[in-house]
């Protein structure tokens, strides 16, 4: 039986961005339900959570057709996952600062979470997302 999440609309979030859609995040730990904010466009995965107010634990941004990000502007320190095309994690990233830049060469998708996401669901190489 899947878990519910109240899937609630951030009013600060480009309008695209703004009505998450369902995903489980399956670890080593379980299966954890998550609301995913896509970023599909460019303005949208430029944007991205700059200046918006933190992810809530069970929110995350998926940046998509994306390999590299930037954290300038941000509010908040963010966990970064780069997924496969297959949506399997290939690399982590915990606690990225703001005025940062990371990338990884073998991702095709960015899923950014609430900091102490990696730590919590113990998010590792050759998990996946599903959505």
């Amino acid at each position: 039986m899947k878990a519910k999440i109240p899937l609630k609309p951030i009013a600060n979030l480009h309008f695209n961005l703004r009505f998450p859609h369902p995903a489980v995040l399956h670890t080593a730990s379980g299966a954890h339900p998550l609301a995913l904010h896509i970023a599909n466009r460019f303005t949208s995965r430029l944007r991205g959570l700059m200046l918006a107010p933190p992810l809530a634990v069970d929110e995350g941004l998926l940046l998509t057709r994306c390999s590299s990000i930037h954290s300038a502007f941000m509010l908040q320190a963010i966990d970064v996952i780069y997924l496969s095309r297959n949506d399997d994690v290939v690399r982590c990233m915990p606690a990225m600062q703001a005025w940062r830049v990371s990338a990884a060469w073998n991702a095709a998708h960015v899923l950014e979470l609430a900091r102490g996401s990696i730590d919590r669901y113990r998010i590792a190489q050759g998990d996946r997302l599903h959505r």
